[in-house]
């Protein structure tokens, strides 16, 4: 017969190779794969574990080393910064992303012994009494933890050790990483739980042959914890939970192809998936806002874009002390029940079109032209 070019340049797929095998079929331990790199450097005395720690040193040392050289408030610290001496405080605030990261900013400050009033004003000189060397130091451990959890996932995706050491070297000296790992920010545990989530998932796609395991359980929970920390420091770690969804798809999709599955363990696989990958996720992730609104539990202008319902019950709130009788001659604010929509407000600017009359607007902010007059006035009739 004729040959085609994929005949003679492609590599054919394993005999037996299955996601799922079945029982008759060779499993993913029987499949004669080439020896590894690990295999041969072994004999030298070169072992995984002394890899991982050769490798871990490494990177402590490109994120480490001299970590306390610039001793003033530095790029985005100005914002995390303060945003953790608010959970010391106990204070309020507003904020696009969720709220783990933030919280481990603000343990970070508690073991370095921060009092919380210190406002990191950008540029400002770090006082005596802020370690902010500790601070650094917490924040790049995930950092240096990105360079052995790069090497575990090569090697879980059955690379030499050779190959899995260069890939993780590569994140070791990747200059951006080794920047944002040097300063108190977002960025580290975000990206350390992103690998987190992806390293899990290599460990449990290499027990893809032993389904329902104690291992395959095992890395299958963790993913799913992985997932719920990485989408509570930032939004953008939802990329994180998109892979995992699309590898779950896919997977699942496999196997509804196999005609040779029950129906009964196919079903089995659906729900330790949304188990693991939907329902933990979403409970660590609720978790983190209960830790964050029970800590918060004062009040701060930035309140002001929470519902009226939220305001009233954080200590110090305005809202708390005003009368309940109004008079005439009183001044008020009017606040939406609605988030966003801020007080009622008006200022001697007109409008363009229209009535042209004095605009009256909604304002989330403090402001004097806040304030309404209750005047009496005399209706003829």
């Amino acid at each position: 017969g004729h040959e085609t070019f994929d005949d003679l340049h492609l590599p054919q797929k394993p005999v037996g190779f299955s996601a799922y095998p079945l029982a008759d079929r060779l499993t993913d331990d029987t499949i004669d794969y080439p020896s590894t790199q690990s295999q041969r450097t072994r004999s030298r005395g070169i072992s995984e574990q002394t890899m991982i720690i050769v490798l871990t040193l490494i990177a402590a040392f490109t994120k480490l080393y001299r970590i306390g050289r610039r001793d003033n408030v530095s790029w985005d610290e100005a914002h995390f910064g303060k945003f953790g001496a608010y959970y010391l405080n106990r204070t309020f605030y507003h904020d696009v992303h969720p709220p783990l990261a933030k919280m481990l900013v603000g343990f970070s400050e508690l073991l370095a012994g921060h009092n919380g009033t210190f406002e990191f004003k950008g540029g400002h000189t770090y006082p005596a009494f802020v370690n902010y060397r500790f601070m650094r130091v917490f924040n790049a451990l995930f950092g240096i933890a990105l360079t052995p959890m790069a090497y575990i996932t090569f090697r879980q995706l059955r690379l030499p050790m050779r190959f899995a050491a260069m890939a993780a070297l590569f994140v070791t000296f990747d200059n951006a990483i080794c920047v944002m790992s040097r300063f108190i920010l977002l960025d580290a545990p975000l990206l350390g739980f992103t690998a987190l989530a992806l390293t899990m998932l290599a460990c449990f796609h290499r027990q893809r042959s032993q389904p329902f395991s104690p291992l395959w359980w095992r890395y299958l929970l963790l993913t799913g914890v992985a997932l719920g920390l990485v989408s509570s420091s930032k939004w953008v770690g939802l990329f994180a939970v998109a892979l995992v969804g699309l590898y779950t798809i896919a997977e699942l999709y496999e196997m509804f192809c196999n005609v040779h599955m029950p129906v009964n363990t196919y079903v089995r696989h659906w729900m330790a998936r949304i188990l693991a990958l939907i329902v933990i996720p979403l409970f660590v992730y609720m978790l983190t806002f209960k830790m964050h609104f029970s800590v918060l539990n004062r009040y701060h202008g930035s309140a002001n874009f929470m519902p009226t319902g939220f305001q009233v019950r954080l200590r110090g709130n305005p809202l708390g002390r005003q009368p309940y009788d109004i008079h005439t001659g009183s001044y008020v604010r009017l606040h939406s029940h609605d988030s966003g929509a801020g007080y009622l407000h008006s200022h001697e600017h007109k409008y363009p079109v229209g009535s042209q009359r004095q605009q009256i607007t909604g304002y989330g902010y403090a402001d004097p032209n806040n304030f309404w007059a209750i005047d009496r006035r005399m209706v003829a009739g």
